[in-house]
């Protein structure tokens, strides 16, 4: 018995050493420094890095920068700029006062508060934030093989259209506050980098749509015939219509 006991024992000695070293090492997992996580943008951020690069701003002047500098890349209108603003001024993130004047509109000024930049900086110096894309232009292209050929053609035909007026909506905007390659400040120049990237997407867009056009017309053969296509739609619906009554 004894024999049998103390060869069992360096057997659970060795079971204990691992179980125990299994605890220190959950335990160092746990108190290791953990590498900060990305914060999610928002249009309060937005908000904050144009006030705080324009102090003493007007809501309609934010609203008007955000139209000009923004809008290619992220999307707002003034149904949500003045509720989001005033939210940031209940939070403490800025600060506003009434300017009177005589015979014009009185304005509100913002400016940015100590609260507010320390939220602006966490957000800028906090990891690269990966792009969540939901892009309806392309689930939109994604299935246009259930029409025709031609249909489909049309369909990427007023994409690059829109995309094209588009373009040319942006390079006046580079035209206008960009010429000769040369930045009032710091922030200007920023705001060209996301303008340029932005002429890039779209000029990168409409050869794109060019390319799509091309196979299209190519491969016309794989498509259902138009008329087809259409009889299929209609008995689909009139079957949706039935199955509803």
């Amino acid at each position: 018995m004894k024999r049998g006991a103390s060869a069992k024992e360096p057997r659970r000695a060795r079971v204990g050493r691992r179980d125990t070293g299994a605890i220190l090492a959950r335990a160092r997992a746990s108190t290791a420094p953990r590498a900060p996580i990305p914060v999610r943008a928002s249009l309060e951020h937005a908000l904050l890095g144009l006030i705080a690069e324009a102090p003493g701003i007007s809501g309609y002047d934010i609203a008007k920068m955000f139209d000009v500098s923004m809008r290619h890349f992220w999307h707002a209108h003034q149904g949500q700029i003045y509720p989001t603003l005033e939210r940031m001024e209940r939070g403490g993130w800025i600060r506003s006062r009434n300017v009177i004047q005589r015979r014009r509109p009185n304005k509100r000024l913002f400016r940015i508060m100590p609260a507010g930049r320390r939220m602006l900086r966490e957000w800028l110096e906090r990891p690269f934030e990966d792009m969540k894309l939901k892009y309806p232009p392309l689930l939109r292209t994604r299935f246009l093989g259930h029409l025709g050929a031609e249909q489909a053609r049309t369909g990427i035909q007023e994409q690059k259209g829109a995309w094209t007026r588009y373009l040319q909506e942006l390079r006046e905007i580079e035209r206008t506050y960009f010429a000769g390659g040369r930045y009032p400040d710091v922030n200007a120049m920023f705001s060209c980098f996301t303008l340029r990237f932005g002429i890039a997407w779209k000029e990168a867009s409409i050869a794109w749509c060019d390319r799509v056009i091309s196979e299209i017309e190519r491969n016309g053969a794989m498509f259902v015939p138009a008329a087809r296509a259409a009889s299929m739609a209609r008995a689909s619906r009139g079957h949706a219509r039935s199955r509803g009554a």
